[in-house]
């Protein structure tokens, strides 16, 4: 099983694929495959443009498709034999804050459909809905809420949707209740059905708890990501609003999940090249700007074919897995420190330290392996002229290369 089916094909229900920043479809999950089929009257061709652009229909997703890739979320709304359903288009954003690629996600709107125009102040009708809803007045106030909203947030009647919500969407909200329809996504942190996920937002380095040693499942956050519907209603007379509210905490799970298959590598649970690249060129640029030192370790593993050749590539893996561990467990105890599998029997560190410290890091690395040896260059910003990122990876690699050809099993700092 791919990681791309393992993510969009973990949950049933969710209707997803993903497409690259050059609009090529990377995986689409088997539902959406079957749905987008009606829909469009399309297939899924991993690997190919999409949308295949055999339809006007194909073209309206497309201009869709286009304000994802300049960062905003957008979406279209189809029927089929009275079936709503909303395709939205959503950014997927790596840790540099760039865009990577677009996620788009099918879904039903059985709050549309399903919805009675007007309840008349009956509770029973209210609890005929058959999802989490309750009315406000014109200031956001809970008049009444189902059985459904009750369960998840108690005593609720009285309070005001504003308390119940982060309060980064505060304008949005007032805003939705004013036009009395629309909807909005926010975090509803008192709402029991919230999942666990990732946020890799967050830093990078060894001590943050996203990338310690022991990386777990139980070190995540706990969170209720909540799509909140506005449509008008009356009640007791008076020009109310009815909320109603659809669960996304999944969507936003499978995003980051698609994310961290974008930027680490599935076999050491660390950065991959790419990650890393973005990661440099943060660094580079803040310690430009500060004066602060940082410095490269460019690790290449000696002879490492013959590994592959003796024990096999599962076995060979093995050892690389094993390695990232003792650097993980090594480096969390001096300083910020970025790991990355650069590829094959090579490996990089970024590490907020001067290139004489680096070099010691990288002394103790080589002594601590007693499976292999390692040639390992270090460069150091402060030490050399760098016009850039490039010239600054291509020092640390260029003594890297240098300690290889003196026969390995030894550190060379480079200096220009």
């Amino acid at each position: 099983m791919s990681e791309w089916s393992r993510i969009l094909d973990s949950c049933p229900g969710l209707l997803c694929c993903v497409i690259n920043s050059k609009g090529k479809l990377l995986y689409a999950s088997h539902g959406y495959k079957a749905i987008a089929a009606r829909l469009f009257g399309h297939k899924c061709v991993e690997g190919s443009n999409y949308p295949p652009m055999i339809s006007g229909l194909d073209k309206t997703l497309h201009e869709v498709l286009m304000a994802a890739y300049l960062g905003n979320s957008n979406g279209i709304e189809l029927t089929e034999n009275d079936q709503i359903w909303n395709v939205t288009a959503s950014p997927l954003k790596n840790d540099a804050n760039k865009i990577d690629g677009v996620v788009i996600r099918i879904i039903s709107d059985v709050t549309r459909k399903n919805l009675p125009p007007v309840i008349q102040s009956n509770p029973e009708i209210l609890n005929s809905v058959p999802f989490r809803a309750g009315v406000v007045d014109s200031h956001g106030v809970f008049l009444a809420a189902n059985k459904f909203l009750s369960a998840e947030i108690p005593d609720i009647a009285g309070k005001n949707i504003i308390e119940l919500v982060t309060h980064e969407t505060n304008s949005g909200l007032i805003s939705l209740i004013s036009k009395r329809s629309g909807s909005i996504e926010c975090d509803m942190p008192l709402m029991s059905g919230g999942k666990n996920f990732y946020d890799f937002s967050k830093e990078i380095y060894l001590d943050d708890k996203f990338n310690s040693a022991d990386d777990n499942n139980d070190e995540i956050i706990s969170e209720c990501l909540v799509k909140i519907h506005a449509s008008p209603v009356k009640w007791n007379d008076k020009e109310c609003v009815m909320l109603t509210f659809e669960e996304v905490t999944e969507l936003r799970k499978t995003q980051e999940q698609l994310r961290r298959l974008l930027t680490f590598d599935t076999s050491t649970g660390v950065l991959n090249r790419r990650g890393m690249e973005h990661a440099v060129i943060q660094e580079f640029s803040n310690a430009v700007q500060t004066s602060e030192p940082i410095s490269l370790i460019m690790i290449n593993i000696d002879n490492f074919a013959t590994i592959n050749e003796t024990r096999g590539y599962t076995n060979a893996n093995r050892v690389l897995y094993g390695f990232v561990n003792i650097m993980k467990r090594f480096l969390a105890e001096h300083g910020k420190n970025i790991i990355s599998h650069w590829g094959g029997d090579e490996f990089m560190i970024l590490s907020r330290c001067s290139g004489a410290t680096a070099v010691f890091l990288a002394n103790e690395i080589r002594e601590r392996s007693i499976t292999f040896s390692m040639s390992i260059g270090v460069a150091d910003l402060n030490l050399g002229v760098y016009a850039g990122v490039n010239d600054f990876i291509s020092a640390a690699y260029g003594a890297m290369a240098e300690a290889k050809a003196l026969g390995g099993g030894q550190t060379i700092l480079a200096r220009n």
